[in-house]
């Protein structure tokens, strides 16, 4: 790590999400590697990722986290090569092992790439284990709305039952609509810029029945929540 600067090893974008992902940046430098990680990909590469297997998963992953879903959203959607949109472009049904067709030499049916399903539970629907859990019995929901994304919905069969996160965006206004299993508690974070002005069912969510305002965070309002079904409404994010 080249101290000051953000720039680890090479500075490749694998380089970058490995250092982001295991925390390996101290607090003092994780801003300058983010930046360092976003001007690779928008500027010198239009928008596009270099990385590699193991690269790929952790790359939408510390974007999103360091809140950049808007960067994580672009890689994920080019429809030039390389990337999953140009699959799509391409006539694919599945992910391939490549990022380029292969008429004789790569799988089109391969976990290869596959990890961008993480990002879509984690990131874009919320749906997180807590660090603390045991037995799935602590949850995190996180959602982090993209650009250009009107909704996003994701459920999980646990072993204590049915997860769901979703969102929608309309008229200025998100809606989470969370369900927590028996036995489970959840942290869940809504977000928008105003906490004060978060409804659950209709009611200052601060109020309502089975939650507990813990704090104000990173552009949301979080909750400790337990098992039942949820319903936030509140400003949208900017």
């Amino acid at each position: 790590m080249k101290p000051g600067t953000g720039a680890y090893d090479t500075a490749t974008q694998a380089c970058q999400a490995f250092a982001l992902f295991f925390d390996l940046a101290p607090p003092e430098e994780r801003e300058r590697a983010v930046q360092v990680l976003v001007r690779d990909i928008l500027e010198s590469h239009r928008g596009h990722l270099t990385t590699g297997m193991f690269g790929t998963r952790f790359l939408p992953l510390v974007l999103s986290a360091h809140g950049r879903t808007d960067v994580a959203h672009t890689v994920a959607n080019q429809k030039d090569f390389p990337g999953w949109g140009h699959m799509i472009e391409s006539g694919a049904t599945t992910i391939w092992e490549h990022w380029e067709f292969s008429d004789n030499v790569f799988s089109h049916n391969h976990p290869m790439f596959g990890s961008i399903g993480e990002w879509f539970f984690k990131a874009l629907a919320g749906i997180q284990p807590d660090p603390e859990m045991v037995g799935c019995d602590r949850l995190i929901i996180r959602p982090r709305p993209a650009p250009d994304l009107t909704w996003a919905k994701g459920e999980y069969q646990s072993i204590r039952g049915r997860v769901v996160s979703e969102w929608r965006l309309e008229d200025g206004r998100i809606t989470l609509q969370a369900t927590i299993p028996p036995n489970v508690t959840a942290t869940v974070y809504v977000p928008t810029p105003d906490p004060e002005a978060v409804l659950e069912s209709g009611q200052p969510a601060a109020q309502a029945p089975g939650l507990r305002f813990l704090r104000r965070e990173a552009g949301a309002a979080v909750f400790r929540a337990g098992s039942g079904r949820y319903s936030f409404t509140a400003p949208a994010p900017k």
